[in-house]
């Protein structure tokens, strides 16, 4: 018997044999990002209940909420611990997905990468890892490969070639469609509109590449949805982008899903995409916001400033921050000045001041006291920041200085320590800055 394909929602699929159902990123509920995404479409309770008593393992891609959603294995615990899921993770230096899943009594699988695993009769299974957080897998099925990429940015002939290398053959490509984070604010609308082209050219080249018979885009059914960010859906590409990119390419099919289509590998499979079109397009047509900040008030803003340094400072050499701040040729660490337009306040951000102090000199950025109070508190909170969008340039290489004085726990997160260590991980660090040089460009382009 040949497998099946269900597309869950978002970036979930449900892959299956006799034997196995793997159930990949199940968010299907509530906001991610702070406050800052929302599912295009969500699940109702009794639907995940009837999905979960159907499926055997789950793989989780890396730890962005809309892959790894606490609330969704929180709420839905018992039903995940009753039927005994199996869940699958890569292998991290930090281990926080690993250690929350541990100690909620989780079945959990820690996996090799650019390994291949059994993890049930005829169907394998192998991890890779791309970029900072993300992994994508590959699985090998009854005679059908499938290639499930999700988020990484496989976007180079040369990336190609190297995931080709360590994954093989693909029948099923799987693969995110639309951009996923700030694009450079309000009347940056020519990098949007650039960055969506970008998606689906990086699509081609992957079709290209991996030569599968069909293509099933996924991994973009959000909305940027917070009074804040809501602009930046106007450029995104909708499934219908996708199939008119490939409507003149014959090699390979494109599958539009909505919540619930299967594939069935056992019996030929057509690419009429109407119903899924017609369910998604009324889908688009009625975005709106649907989330706002609350206001933080400076003397909260200062508490958590507090506990903000005190956290730094202990994962990371104060002396070599303070070193790198004075003889990097890279501008780190620079005092940051922030406007936060709900409560019409212009502070210093300077980690090596006691409190923030109000400023009188021009912002370089801006925001709302809510999400610097987001940032201070939790460890992924700057990385939050640029996925959702909610801030603006006020000067020009504003979110590049934010960047080199507020992404140090980025690094932290995936093991870098900002001490004499750091060496060690050029390689990431390199990364890191030709992200930041790339984004910066694209600002003065545009």
């Amino acid at each position: 018997m040949k497998p099946t394909l269900e597309f869950i929602n978002h970036a979930s699929v449900l892959i299956s044999n006799e034997n196995v159902s793997l159930l990949s990123d199940p968010w299907y509920q509530g906001d991610a990002f702070h406050k800052g995404w929302n599912l295009i479409h969500e699940l109702t309770d009794d639907e995940i209940t009837h999905l979960l008593n159907r499926v055997t393992h789950i793989w989780i891609s890396h730890e962005h909420p809309d892959h790894f959603s606490i609330s969704f294995f929180m709420k839905f615990q018992k039903v995940i611990l009753k039927n005994n899921i199996e869940i699958l993770f890569q292998k991290t230096s930090d281990k926080r997905v690993e250690s929350f899943l541990t100690a909620k009594k989780f079945n959990l699988t820690i996996l090799e990468p650019d390994t291949w695993l059994e993890i049930g009769h005829d169907f394998k299974i192998l991890n890779f890892k791309d970029g900072f957080y993300d992994s994508g897998l590959a699985i090998n099925t009854s005679g059908v490969s499938f290639l499930n990429l999700n988020d990484c940015e496989i976007k180079s002939s040369a990336r190609c070639d190297e995931i080709f290398k360590i994954t093989g053959k693909c029948d099923v490509l799987i693969s995110q469609f639309s951009y996923a984070a700030w694009k450079g604010g309000k009347e940056n609308i020519s990098w949007r509109k650039k960055a969506a082209q970008e998606k689906l050219d990086t699509l081609q080249l992957q079709v290209k590449k991996f030569n599968p018979r069909y293509l099933i885009p996924f991994a973009s059914f959000v909305s940027f949805s917070n009074e804040r960010n809501f602009y930046l859906n106007d450029s995104s590409n909708t499934p219908m982008d996708v199939v008119e990119k490939f409507e003149l390419i014959d090699d390979v099919k494109t599958i539009v899903m909505q919540p619930f289509d299967i594939l069935d590998f056992n019996a030929d499979i057509d690419n009429d995409n109407k119903n899924a079109l017609d369910f998604w397009s009324e889908k688009y047509l009625n975005l709106e916001p649907k989330n706002k900040f609350e206001k933080k008030e400076i003397h909260e803003l200062n508490e958590i400033f507090m506990q903000y340094k005190e956290r730094i400072f202990n994962n990371n050499s104060k002396i070599f921050i303070k070193i790198a701040r004075l003889f990097s040729p890279i501008p780190v660490f620079k005092p940051l000045n922030i406007y936060l337009d709900d409560i019409k306040s212009n502070i210093k951000f300077d980690i090596f001041s006691e409190k923030l102090e109000l400023s009188h000199n021009s912002p370089d950025i801006e925001m709302s006291s809510e999400s610097l109070y987001f940032i201070m508190q939790n460890t992924f909170g700057f990385d939050t920041l640029t996925v959702n969008g909610c801030f603006e340039e006020r000067k020009n290489k504003g979110f590049s200085k934010m960047a080199k004085s507020l992404a140090i726990e980025n690094l932290n997160n995936i093991g870098i320590k900002f001490n004499l260590y750091i060496i060690l991980n050029f390689k990431l660090i390199s990364l890191f800055l030709n992200r930041l040089k790339v984004a910066s460009k694209k600002i003065s382009d545009t």
